[in-house]
């Protein structure tokens, strides 16, 4: 093979090469821009599902919250309205308890779409003593015998202080829920119902 020939063979391998390597640098500078793009992608995507996740959190505890405050009010304000009633008419405290007794219904109705099945069903078991309790109040200001009313009052007391002890049970769900802790008390109890008793006589 001629010197001519060899030379034109080196150059061509050179000029080879030097195209091979453009084309290989190309590639994995491609490469690595693909997977820069995919990394920050899903850094993205993890951040906006942390921020939902955080956004829905966020929201239920701030149901949880209202429901909580909503329903204990409710309560103080039967309770508050059944010892005055106990002396006599009670038409301020009557009146508050017509104020919480709305609260707490627009409350739930809000509930009932933000918080989860199980604060759901065991807030329940409040919501109808409260309900239980609410009728027995009213049935207990209309009564004209005293002794009649004072005995229908002071079970309606009975009851609310037992109420108390329920939403104890609701508040433990709650907070497991929103994150506050990362356990239920050894004392929670899924199936916290209302008593026997209170449910016939209602």
């Amino acid at each position: 093979m001629s010197s001519g020939a060899i030379s034109v063979i080196i150059a061509i391998v050179g000029v080879g090469g030097t195209l091979a390597s453009a084309v290989i640098t190309q590639v994995l500078a491609q490469r690595t821009e693909s997977q820069r793009a995919d990394r920050e992608e899903r850094i993205r995507v993890a951040e906006q599902r942390a921020s939902e996740d955080q956004r829905k959190i966020d929201r239920l505890r701030s149901c949880y919250v209202q429901l909580n405050a909503h329903d204990r009010y409710y309560r103080d304000a039967m309770l508050a309205y059944a010892y005055a009633l106990k002396s006599g008419p009670a038409e301020a405290e009557a009146a508050e308890m017509s104020s919480a007794r709305r609260a707490q219904r627009d409350t739930r109705a809000e509930a009932q779409l933000v918080a989860s099945d199980a604060v759901l069903q065991i807030e329940s078991h409040v919501n109808a003593q409260l309900t239980v309790a609410y009728r027995r109040l009213m049935r207990a200001a209309g009564q004209l015998d005293s002794g009649a009313r004072q005995a229908e009052i002071s079970q309606v007391i009975q009851l609310l202080d037992l109420i108390i002890a329920q939403q104890g049970h609701v508040r433990a769900l709650m907070r497991l829920e929103v994150g506050a802790t990362h356990e239920l008390p050894d004392w929670y109890n899924p199936e916290m119902g209302p008593p026997d008793h209170y449910q016939a006589s209602s």
